[in-house]
């Protein structure tokens, strides 16, 4: 199953009726090392464990917040289950399921029953069978199973290199505010990202790190998202164009027979990020324009473009900006980029800046071309 539920950063808080014992920030920021912070107590384990048996909850006391050395906190619980497994409403089998708790998710444990446990994920609150969580010191010891690593960054543009340094080749190029999956462990102190279908680094000077979890999902939530993702299909089916295939495919066969995918048009295009702007040019490493830049790329895929912007406005066919894949020609008033997804176009800019990434909302968009 394809999961497609809500991910949300993690705010891990005191079981109700408990005094919150505040520790560190989760998130830290991957370009300078944070300065160590002290870990100070608003009350004294013992009392928090006093509270616990004045609750009656002595055959749960490992379940309840037990502050780390990070300040972090053990009434987490995991899912161990297959896809899913449904939160109820009430502590019973027979009781109406009111959301999902995906295989992947992470919920906050509220109270803990004979066989069934109160949780809530995400937004749903409810009921599931105590032996589809993990919890206790066994969920402490498997979150790093559960959690996401993502780095969102800060620079305005950042370079995408092929390894760890300067001297690494320039793979593509990402903006500010873009947030991406970190693929591994940093390696002196650059990390190891995926943009798109690209895999590269990033250095950590330019990115700030944090951890997130996926969670679980209402029904309502679930029959919002199963709603819109039967509209988009229908869009896509009523916009099939001639001779077969649907808008959201990004691929054709080129001139030369071989099968093209608008990722690998990007990937090939990105290679020459940094190379001159020339008005009327059409040489990918000695200068090109907007357009010429744009048609070079087409052409050693052996697929024919205009020359100019206003009469590439009318190749392919037409997409919404909502639809737009990588490949796709993001036109404006005199001017064009292929778009690279997450926002962004690469593109003949001007004299100043060559050949680069920038938003592609940058300015108001006329039409989006879909030439694959």
């Amino acid at each position: 199953m394809i999961k497609t539920h809500i991910s949300q950063k993690m705010i891990i808080s005191a079981v109700a009726g408990l005094i919150i014992i505040p520790g560190s920030a989760l998130r830290a920021s991957a370009a300078e090392e944070a300065e160590e912070q002290p870990f100070v107590q608003a009350a004294g384990i013992e009392s928090v464990l006093e509270q616990c048996y004045e609750t009656d909850v002595k055959s749960n006391i490992n379940l309840y917040l037990v502050p780390t050395e990070e300040g972090e906190y053990l009434n987490m619980a995991f899912s161990d289950t297959g896809d899913f497994t449904y939160i109820r409403s009430a502590p019973d089998e027979n009781s109406g399921w009111v959301g999902k708790l995906y295989g992947d998710s992470a919920a906050q444990v509220l109270e803990y029953l004979d066989g069934w446990t109160k949780i809530r994920s995400g937004s749903a609150e409810g009921y599931v069978p105590a032996d589809t969580l993990i919890t206790g010191a066994e969920a402490e010891a498997r979150a790093e199973e559960y959690e996401t690593n993502t780095v969102t960054v800060t620079a305005d543009v950042l370079n995408v290199r092929d390894g760890q340094g300067t001297q690494s080749d320039i793979l593509t190029q990402v903006t500010q505010g873009g947030q991406y999956e970190v693929t591994g462990d940093p390696v002196n102190g650059w990390y190891p990202i995926k943009v798109g279908e690209t895999d590269g680094w990033v250095s950590g000077s330019y990115v700030t790190e944090e951890t997130s979890y996926s969670y679980g999902e209402t029904k309502e939530e679930e029959e919002q998202r199963i709603a819109e993702e039967n509209a988009q299909k229908e869009q896509s089916s009523q916009n099939m164009p001639e001779g077969g295939g649907t808008q959201g495919e990004a691929s054709q066969t080129s001139a030369a027979g071989t099968s093209l995918s608008g990722q690998a048009v990007i990937d090939y295009a990105c290679q020459f990020i940094g190379n001159p702007y020339v008005w009327g040019g059409t040489s990918l490493t000695d200068g090109a324009d907007c357009s010429g830049f744009v048609q070079s790329v087409y052409a050693h895929f052996g697929i024919s473009l205009p020359r100019t912007t206003y009469d590439m406005v009318n190749s392919g066919y037409a997409v919404s900006y909502e639809e737009a894949a990588p490949g796709d020609l993001i036109l404006y008033d005199g001017h064009v980029g292929l778009y690279m997804g997450d926002g962004n176009i690469v593109n003949a800019m001007n004299e100043a800046d060559g050949i680069g990434i920038c938003s592609a909302t940058y300015a108001n968009i006329i039409a989006v071309r879909r030439v694959l």
